[in-house]
């Protein structure tokens, strides 16, 4: 995947940089995990990931956003509050799979804990959405 200019974009200074910076990080782990058959990590860093590159989009342009860990909220909040529709409908849907990891990844649930119930197709999925969600990035900032 190419995004030279995300990672670019990423030196500056500024708050909101700080945000790119931290999401492409989580991308890193997330294929690091991905490599070494931790889908439960891979799942947890890919919904931080997308989750701070929202907030990043969000601040860059200036625009509060709640304090919240739900990347599907963020992706309306991005189009409604950049009167775009740079997250079309499939992929917001995909965000609803994606949030639940900010939880469920990271925390057991009665006796099933987090590795033992999260799949390598769960991740995989993860990682293509997270994959999308940069590339929709890159591609509207390479324009702007």
């Amino acid at each position: 995947m190419n995004i030279d200019y995300l990672t670019q974009l990423a030196t500056q200074d500024g708050a909101q940089y700080a945000w790119l910076r931290q999401s492409l990080n989580d991308y890193e782990m997330a294929n690091i995990l991905l490599a070494a058959n931790k889908w439960d990590g891979v799942c947890y860093h890919a919904q931080q990931a997308v989750e701070k590159a929202l907030k990043f989009l969000l601040s860059d342009a200036a625009q509060a956003f709640s304090h919240t860990y739900s990347v599907h909220a963020l992706a309306k909040t991005c189009n409604e509050a950049l009167a775009t529709n740079l997250f079309d409908g499939e992929i917001i849907e995909s965000y609803k799979e994606l949030s639940q990891y900010s939880t469920i990844a990271r925390y057991p649930l009665a006796s099933d804990a987090p590795v033992d119930v999260i799949t390598k197709k769960q991740a995989l999925s993860a990682i293509d959405t997270l994959t999308q969600t940069l590339l929709i990035m890159e591609r509207a900032y390479e324009r702007n």
